[in-house]
């Protein structure tokens, strides 16, 4: 599988209270903000893990370097630089186009959140639908959402509208890599944003009324990173399994 990491944002509310390197970079728990993210991946089935971050944070901390020594012995690492932040996540994602293994499924994941799901993995194998959606239970508008049909297939997907009570993680999946390309290039090209961004999980919409088949994983634990009042948290918080 193609697995995708962009983390190609400024972290804005990190620089404001005075953290003085990358999101990714900072630390909770003896593994930097990076590290948790991609541990709640199964590793094992990806052939092609792809970062995508701001060229300027590679340039002062060689982000290159990171990765390969972090990640280089278990698969395939590339890096993608860009000038600039872009107008959402599927458009850093497309950034990756030309990396992507099309024969292969893809799977695209945030950078500032933790999971854990003792399901993902079977979930990532099945062959009977079209993709998967990281789940966990809030109605807090903030996130994304998906509502599910009486067979238990995803019916819509919405950006922070709380459709269901069903919250997405930040994990997408598509069993065909071109389907993503293709559907995240047209709403691109008719500027079909949401929130004023190029978000993902709206584009399931886009597949589903293609009559692909879409089902949601729902994580057994979940921590966002992405505020410093959220690493607060899971640094009092958090506490490692036994």
């Amino acid at each position: 599988m193609n697995f995708v990491i962009p983390m190609a944002g400024r972290g804005d509310r990190f620089v404001k209270a005075g953290f003085n390197i990358p999101k990714m970079l900072i630390e909770a728990h003896g593994k930097t903000i990076l590290e948790w993210s991609v541990d709640s991946l199964p590793i094992e089935l990806c052939t092609n893990l792809i970062f995508i971050a701001l060229k300027e944070h590679n340039d002062k901390y060689d982000l290159h370097r990171i990765l390969d020594l972090k990640y280089g012995s278990k698969t395939n690492v590339r890096l993608i630089t860009i000038e600039q932040v872009t107008r959402g996540q599927a458009e850093t994602v497309l950034c990756a186009e030309k990396l992507l293994n099309k024969t292969k499924a893809l799977v695209i994941f945030n950078i500032d959140t933790y999971f854990v799901s003792n399901t993902i993995k079977n979930s990532l194998l099945r062959e009977d639908v079209n993709g998967v959606l990281g789940a966990f239970r809030s109605s807090e508008s903030r996130f994304s959402f998906a509502r599910m049909d009486e067979s238990g297939y995803v019916r819509q997907t919405a950006e922070k509208i709380p459709i269901s009570d069903y919250a997405l993680t930040g994990l997408y999946h598509f069993s065909d890599s071109q389907a993503f390309i293709d559907v995240a290039k047209k709403r691109i090209r008719q500027n079909k944003t949401d929130k004023g961004e190029f978000y993902i999980a709206p584009m399931y919409n886009d597949l589903i009324q293609l009559g692909k088949k879409f089902i949601i994983d729902i994580a057994n634990e979940h921590w966002i990173l992405g505020t410093p009042e959220e690493l607060e948290d899971f640094r009092s918080s958090f506490k490692f399994s036994i």
